[in-house]
């Protein structure tokens, strides 16, 4: 038999998709990035699968600089060592980002997302 997959309740929000209810608002705050398109996502399953979104944004340098200079090391610094956060950037022709992490910090990661991306210097 196959493994058993957990489908998760969605909902419609501004990038026309169905996405999964527990992470549409990082969704739509990462989209409200001009230039940032998200192509996939997932709430996770706690103890079992991480929450996930996967993302096109500008070339190597304009990615990297917002997954490694801005997201990660905001995340990382506000929750903690203990929070299982992930940043990954991958294929060549056309990056594409991953952020993922423990589908019980989503509410946080929300909320410094949302602080992180919109603060003024």
């Amino acid at each position: 038999m196959g493994a058993l997959v957990e489908r998760h309740e969605q909902v419609w929000i501004k990038v026309n998709a169905p996405v999964d209810r527990g992470i549409a608002q990082i969704v739509s705050i990462l989209n409200r990035l001009d230039g940032l398109r998200t192509l996939d996502s997932c709430e996770g399953i706690p103890s079992q699968t991480p929450a996930h979104i996967y993302f096109n944004y500008g070339d190597w340098r304009k990615i990297g600089a917002l997954m490694f200079e801005r997201i990660g090391p905001a995340l990382w610094g506000r929750l903690g060592s203990d929070a299982v956060v992930s940043l990954e950037i991958f294929n060549a022709s056309e990056p594409m980002g991953k952020l993922s992490f423990d589908k019980e910090a989503t509410n946080m990661v929300a909320s410094l997302l949302d602080q992180l991306i919109y603060e003024r210097p």
